[in-house]
């Protein structure tokens, strides 16, 4: 493949109100094409605020880093390409590829000064590939001041591909930078102007159909090309257990540096997603975008999300294609402050169809910090968000009425650092319809970082439904719209259809008045024997005891404080039963 030669004057000339910075590799052809990346202007304190003025676009050949330490990193990888010293190769005029600190090993630096001692050593730009499949907004911290070159963080495997042509004595040519004007024939898309599924799981209880299930699609589409373009469609297609939806809209013309919004319900229409049904499996929403002639930068024409419908999930962060468990990649702690609790939303006319019983997450302690998960506690929360709002632009918007309705607590067995657990909650909590709700887990240890997931991008979606999906809150206060729409908690609230304890109630008999305000009346069907009576709040803590010796017994619940309350009867026999009452 020819390396690409431009001018920069004439990519000066046509800077305007937006520009694409991209990261691609030029040549070899076996690895050519755009990336995924994160780079400078995405993370905080860096020299190089940003990649948006093209005359810090750089093209040029790729080359590995050495500081000469010995030794394998934790992913196999030699430590002297970790590049925390000074570098024994010289890198004048190359773009250096360097690996991220492997999390485990005392060979450790932050990234600034990664980019730092590439750039003393004579490198234009950097390549920094991280541990794992995923891409964080990285931060300079104390050496990220003093660089002045741009560089692109990019994934584990995407990383692989470009080191084995590396290894194997290729050239490898890379491009970073504001492609706006270097060619022709180019337009596309990006994450922080696209739509994505306002959902990554939910459970098919609350999506049986079209009329439960559904939601708006669309993209801005930009022409980042020199040439005005006149036959641009956009496709949005649905793929999965249900077959194929899709819908492509109009044609539109579209004149160089300028963009188009095609969005459901806009002036350029797309039609809203839905199918008759949803059975259970993984699906994926594509955006491709056509020009009627081949685009000469096409590596950002299309987009997928994948979302799933499940028995069992609800979460906004993505779930692992094998184990349908939330995906952590980054981690994140509430800094200075010592408690942080993240959040997940839920808000449905159906919800009642739904007992919560437990949330799915994971956690890391600071690789310097001694501090070990085992035994660590995590504290487990479902509240009724009560506060009476419309959306993220009502000034009402608050979290100032939050009823716990259930909890518990989770403690790690042992070490499981970065890996997916389970906390249940107490007991099970029936949702009612159109209630909002927030599943919370809770650390109050600052050494503690939570699981996030830093590939989805809800920006655009929110700026459409206005909805606050995963507040967190901290010592600082509360925040609605948590790390980012980008920085999502890797958690998941775990489903079930409404709780065999109500058709146990059934069986056994009843407990009322429900909600009861000082006395309550539990009645059973028959007379099974004497029974142990326990009655435990929503941490599980017993409030009271008592034993049952006929079918009919008065309580005295005046005492209790205002909340959800389970009791538990154990006969004779060995069998037992549950009934869930609330306290006014």
């Amino acid at each position: 493949m020819k390396k690409i030669i431009f001018t920069l004057m004439c990519l000066i000339g046509m800077q305007s109100a937006f520009g694409q910075v991209s990261f691609s590799i030029v040549e070899p052809a076996s690895v050519a094409g755009g990336y995924n990346f994160t780079s400078n202007g995405d993370g905080t304190n860096w020299g190089l605020p940003d990649l948006d003025n093209p005359a810090d676009a750089i093209e040029d050949t790729v080359m590995l880093v050495d500081d000469g330490t010995p030794g394998l990193n934790a992913q196999g990888i030699p430590l002297a390409n970790e590049g925390c010293g000074t570098l024994i190769n010289d890198l004048t005029g190359k773009i250096a590829f360097v690996y991220r600190y492997d999390g485990v090993s005392s060979n450790v630096c932050w990234y600034g000064t990664k980019v730092l001692m590439a750039e003393q050593a004579g490198a234009i730009g950097v390549i920094m590939v991280n541990r794992e499949d995923a891409l964080i907004d990285v931060p300079g911290t104390t050496d990220g001041p003093l660089t002045s070159i741009p560089f692109a963080f990019i994934s584990k495997s995407d990383g692989a591909a470009i080191r084995a042509r590396l290894d194997a004595g290729e050239d490898v040519i890379a491009f970073l930078g504001n492609k706006l004007g270097l060619y022709a024939n180019d337009v596309g898309i990006t994450t922080q102007s696209t739509v994505s599924p306002k959902v990554s799981a939910t459970s098919r209880l609350t999506a049986l159909d079209a009329s439960e299930f559904g939601f708006d699609v669309g993209t801005k589409i930009f022409n980042y090309g020199s040439g005005n373009q006149s036959n641009v469609t956009v496709t949005a297609t649905v793929n999965g257990p249900a077959g194929t939806w899709t819908e492509t809209s109009g044609t539109y013309s579209l004149n160089s540096g300028d963009s188009i919004d095609v969005f459901t319900g806009g002036v350029n229409d797309l039609p809203a997603y839905s199918q008759a049904t949803y059975p259970d499996g993984r699906y994926t929403l594509t955006y491709d975008i056509d020009l009627g002639i081949p685009d000469e930068s096409g590596f950002d024409n299309s987009l997928s999300y994948d979302f799933v419908i499940s028995d069992s999930l609800i979460s906004y962060g993505s779930l692992d294609s094998t184990t349908n468990e939330p995906v952590s990649n980054a981690n994140y702690s509430a800094n200075s402050t010592v408690n942080l609790e993240m959040c997940t939303v839920f808000e449905n006319p159906n919800a009642s169809r739904l007992d919560v019983v437990g949330f799915y997450f994971s956690a890391v302690t600071g690789y310097n910090s001694g501090v070990f998960l085992d035994g660590e506690e995590i504290a487990l929360y479902l509240y009724e968000w009560n506060d009476v709002f419309t959306d993220l632009n009502d000034p009402a918007l608050a979290f100032n009425a939050l009823n716990p309705v259930s909890g518990g607590f989770y403690y790690y067995p042992s070490d499981l650092q970065d890996e997916t657990v389970y906390g249940a909650l107490n007991f099970p909590v029936q949702m009612m319809d159109n209630q909002r709700y927030l599943g919370c887990v809770q650390t109050v240890n600052p050494d503690v970082y939570f699981g996030f997931d830093t590939g989805i991008e809800y920006n655009r979606s929110i700026d459409f439904t206005l909805e606050a999906i995963s507040p967190i809150f901290t010592d600082a206060g509360e925040f609605a719209l948590g790390f980012g729409t980008d920085i999502i908690p890797a958690m998941a609230m775990k489903v079930q259809a409404i709780a065999d304890i109500d058709e146990i109630d059934h069986v056994y008999g009843e407990v009322y008045p429900n909600p009861a305000t000082d006395e309550m009346t539990v009645s059973l069907n028959q007379d099974y024997g004497t029974a142990q009576l326990s009655i435990v709040d929503l941490t599980g803590r017993q409030v009271h005891s008592d034993i049952l010796t006929s079918s009919t017994m008065q309580l005295d619940v005046s005492t209790l404080n205002t909340g959800q309350y389970l009791i538990t009867l154990e006969f004779e026999n060995g069998s037992s039963t549950q009934f869930k009452f609330a306290k006014r």
